[in-house]
């Protein structure tokens, strides 16, 4: 099964390794083992998601692959529709290099071409989000230490970014980290003035199997207009292997519509 740091999603898919000594860690240390967490030569996981409008409606659920690449410089993801047929051949692809640009790309099938698009849009009518699943946030410089708490009775660590760029959408986000696991348990998200843009929550770990580490099984993202969207992860490989092709959307011409997908 795959790893998930709940990131914010995502945190994007993560398990813990050896052991860690909390008193000794800084805030800016806790984000770099965040970082480095998710290091990875591919991976792929499925998920299974439903989404709970304000008025308590359900759109149809859907199934999702997320296909990533994580390393030091750049971090790329795909992420395809699998069913029904409404979300089925509807791709996304983000990434984020060393100059710390990221692009974003949406195809709904060959026919369309590829648009590319603003990372902060909602993909898929939920609350998933590009940027988000890119985990960016660990890399500001800004770092701050904010106490301890307890999420779903499992001890954290709140740690507080604030983001370097200022034009940046997301401003501040707020995680409790479990250091164990390496997985941040609750993220939350504020725009520029400290409006609460969206919330992750882990609802349920797994263990990966006998010295495998813990996962994040099911996890809830709630957005600021109360539409959830619940995940479950359902299947994965840690060692996918990637290919010249898997990324390449990120490396086809597009058209620069930069619109926000609803």
């Amino acid at each position: 099964m795959m790893r998930i740091t709940a990131l914010i999603f995502i945190c994007l898919l993560f398990s813990a390794r050896a052991g860690y000594a909390a008193a000794e860690q800084t805030a800016s240390d806790l984000a770099k083992m965040m970082q480095q967490a998710k290091y990875s030569e591919g991976f792929e996981a499925r998920l299974n998601v439903l989404i709970t409008k304000a008025n308590g409606s359900h759109p149809l659920p859907f199934k999702l692959a997320v296909i990533g690449q994580f390393n030091a410089t750049k971090q790329r993801l795909v992420i395809r529709g699998v069913s029904p047929e409404v979300v089925r051949n509807h791709f996304y692809a983000a990434e984020n290099s060393s100059d710390g640009r990221v692009k974003a790309v949406e195809s709904r099938g060959q026919a369309s071409g590829y648009d590319e698009i603003d990372p902060n849009a909602r993909m898929y009518n939920s609350g998933l989000v590009a940027w988000d699943m890119l985990g960016l946030w660990w890399g500001w410089q800004r770092q701050e230490m904010e106490g301890g708490g307890q999420i779903n009775g499992r001890e954290c660590v709140k740690i507080r970014s604030v983001a370097d760029d200022k034009n940046s959408v997301v401003q501040e986000v707020e995680s409790c980290v479990d250091p164990l696991a390496k997985l941040s348990l609750r993220t939350r998200m504020f725009d520029h003035s400290h409006a609460l843009l969206r919330t992750t929550s882990v609802a349920h770990l797994a263990h990966k199997g006998e010295g495998g580490g813990m996962m994040a099984k099911k996890l809830s993202i709630k957005e600021a207009d109360k539409t959830l969207a619940e995940i479950e992860v359902y299947a994965g490989d840690e060692q996918y292997q990637i290919s010249a092709e898997t990324f390449a959307m990120l490396d086809s011409p597009t058209r620069n519509t930069q619109r926000e997908t609803k």
